[in-house]
């Protein structure tokens, strides 16, 4: 028993009406089959573009365009190319069926067969169309899930990769700071018997030019291992508030001096400010200009820029909360290879060992220490961009926000919170009340900062945090390294200040949740 096909459009081109007829009559009993007639071969296309047949039959002999001229205009428009098609004709010769199927016509029949063997013939035809069609919407969507998983993977292969960087830099950095250390411990015993030395044998002129000769190899050596620590994001910075284009403006002389013959283009924006150790930041840019120098020809040029910006991946609707200088030249450029190392300390690919290859991991340190970050995008044989981003000091805000907050000199907070969406919230409310903010996700890196002696106004902590490290900690290493600084704790834990310290009693407490308002006020009643 033949299963009946639900809606089989069928399409007849035939001039003959009475065709038409005969052709309705033997299927008007069959549900399901819907029956379309175009009379005029010249609208044979346009009508099944809009009637969208399952199956055509079209007639051989017809006036001024024949059947197979409009098979043939039918199988080159695709909008119905993969539509079967019947050829109908009274002629049963070889040849005749031959040109038919030629044309693009699926089947043949001989006018006019049996009702039965006619129905039949539509209906498997139509069952066939939709098979296929339905196999291509099948292989369509596999395609696009295909697409889809290769991209996620592609998205997940590149966060992986992402992640190994940054647990490969974290791990090189923490080597780095232990081996710089050590350095120095050894280099203090060297140099202090080295003093000795030349008090004893002050009188022995060649023996004093020995020793001022091992003490040069000995401050090199200590500036090496100041470089390692700047690397490892351990250096001693002195954060001051500056407008980083004028500062790179005084230095425009010098920076054509290491350029030499190579051309150098400065386009700033002098309203910008930061807060970040100008001295470190100027050996950062003589260092990226000294690469840059070193990659180009003779008809090289340097592009450096200051703009405010996000952060890349940022929300562009959002101002911009960074300021960013941009280092680009038009010189050799790095592979891919060397662009994943070029941030490691040491790391270098100049011919003859010329430099310590510590240039670019200087920049990395110092950047990631300024609370910024730091983007490298390089294309052999064009060339290389250093962009480094840092926190955008924002002095109109501050004078609307903190009238009462004398904008010089610029005050500064160490923020020391463990969870980061709650300190990256403080930070931004502090920096907008034009305060230069330093922070620490842990007790252990905010330790670090103030036995640095960095210029610390404000230390503002939460009392319980993971490690060894708490609050009180802070507090007694603040009081004894940083006496003229002032402590603000927060907690969610008032029993934390049951403790009888002498600091920790001294000190205000936000309790958690508090304001951010609540927050700006009391900072700067401290700071007043």
């Amino acid at each position: 028993m033949l299963t009946k096909t639900i809606d089989t459009r069928v399409l007849l081109v035939d001039d003959h009406l009475i065709n038409a007829e005969l052709v309705k009559s033997m299927l008007e009993d069959e549900a399901g089959i819907v029956l379309e007639y175009q009379q005029d071969p010249s609208r044979a296309l346009e009508t099944a573009a809009a009637f969208v047949p399952s199956v055509i039959m079209v007639d051989l002999h017809m006036p001024m365009i024949d059947g197979l001229e409009v098979i043939k205009t039918l199988k080159q428009d695709p909008r119905v190319a993969q539509v079967p098609i019947i050829m109908l004709s009274s002629n049963s010769s070889p040849q005749v069926k031959a040109s038919g199927f030629e044309a693009g016509a699926i089947d043949y029949l001989v006018k006019w067969p049996d009702k039965v063997e006619l129905t039949a013939r539509l209906q498997a035809h139509s069952r066939a169309y939709r098979a296929m069609q339905e196999r291509d919407r099948v292989a369509d969507a596999l395609r696009t899930s295909q697409a889809a998983l290769f991209e996620r993977t592609r998205e997940l292969a590149s966060a992986q990769a992402s992640l190994h960087e940054v647990e490969k830099m974290e791990a090189i950095g923490q080597l780095t700071s232990g081996v710089a250390h050590d350095f120095n411990n050894v280099l203090q015993l060297i140099n202090g018997h080295l003093q000795l030395l030349r008090v004893a044998h002050r009188a022995d002129e060649r023996t004093v030019k020995r020793l001022d000769a091992a003490s040069e190899g000995v401050r090199r050596g200590a500036q090496l291992a100041s470089q390692m620590l700047a690397f490892a994001r351990r250096q001693p910075l002195a954060p001051v508030a500056f407008n980083v284009a004028k500062h790179l403006r005084s230095m425009e002389a010098t920076i054509r001096q290491t350029l030499g013959p190579h051309a150098l283009c400065l386009t700033m924006d002098e309203k910008l400010n930061a807060c970040i150790d100008p001295a470190q930041f100027e050996k950062t840019m003589l260092h990226l200009v000294q690469n840059a120098t070193e990659a180009m020809s003779l008809d090289g040029w340097l592009d450096i820029a200051v703009d405010a910006a996000q952060l890349p991946g940022g929300d562009s609707a959002e101002a911009p909360g960074y300021l960013r200088v941009r280092v680009a030249d038009n010189g050799a450029g790095m592979p891919e290879e060397v662009q994943r190392r070029a941030f490691e300390p040491f790391f270098s690919t100049k011919a003859g060992n010329r430099g310590a290859g510590l240039g670019l991991s200087l920049a990395f340190g110092f950047v990631k220490q300024s609370g910024g970050q730091i983007e490298l995008a390089s294309v052999p044989g064009s060339g290389t961009t250093v962009t480094m981003y840092f926190p955008l000091l924002r002095t109109a805000a501050a004078e609307e926000l903190a009238p009462t907050l004398a904008p010089n000199p610029v005050r500064t907070v160490l923020v020391v919170e463990d969870e980061a969406p709650v300190r990256q919230v403080s930070v931004e409310v502090l920096r907008k009340l034009g305060l230069c903010v330093l922070e620490a996700g842990d007790g252990e890196t905010a330790l670090d900062m103030i036995r640095q002696g960095l210029p610390i106004d404000l230390v503002f902590t939460d009392i319980v945090m993971p490690g060894q490290v708490t609050g009180r900690d802070l507090a007694r290493a603040a009081a004894e390294h940083l006496p003229r600084a002032k402590v603000l704790f927060a907690s969610g834990f008032p029993a934390g200040m049951d403790e009888e310290c002498e600091q920790v009693q001294r000190t205000q407490l936000l309790r958690k949740p508090y304001r951010l308002d609540e927050m700006a006020r009391v900072v700067q009643e401290l700071l007043a």
